[in-house]
């Protein structure tokens, strides 16, 4: 049976849900550099299911987490034949604001990715979907290189 698999690697700890119907049926979480963590997660998940798609956050957050991410999810879909879809990070979480680094931080407004800063440091809390929610990605993926001004 073929399984869906969504990704948050946008900010560590990386998640990372295999999806049955669209439903979460596990989940793993691992902290650590994205270029270690990724092909360890996905080398293990590899071994045990089969996978259709992969749904992921494509940005914004970490600049270097969101540009390896992309090369190895489309080297991966390359290799094994996996539909790639893509959504911004604001799908993943229910705060207002993702920090980008110290005290800025991104928001979204009428559906544009914006730069703030804000008095606090704000620490993301990124969520995998009970369900996904198809409507909401693209195949059509690219990085959501968003640098903020300094």
């Amino acid at each position: 049976m073929l399984l869906n698999i969504v990704l948050i690697s946008v900010d560590s700890p990386i998640k990372l849900g295999i999806y049955d119907n669209n439903y979460l049926t596990k989940s793993f979480e691992l902290s650590g550099k994205i270029g270690d963590t990724l092909p360890r997660i996905f080398s293990e998940v590899l071994k045990e299911y089969e996978i259709e798609n992969i749904f992921y956050a494509n940005g914004p957050g970490n600049f270097s987490a969101i540009k390896l991410t992309h090369i190895f999810l489309q080297t991966l879909s390359i290799v094994k034949k996996i539909n790639l879809f893509c959504a911004d990070s604001f799908y993943f979480t229910n705060q207002r604001y993702i920090n980008a680094y110290g005290k800025i931080h991104f928001f979204k407004k009428d559906n544009e990715i914006l730069s703030t800063k804000l008095d606090e440091k704000i620490p993301n809390i990124f969520i995998l979907p009970n369900k996904i929610d198809k409507n909401i990605f693209s195949a059509k993926c690219k990085p959501l290189y968003i640098l903020p001004a300094i």
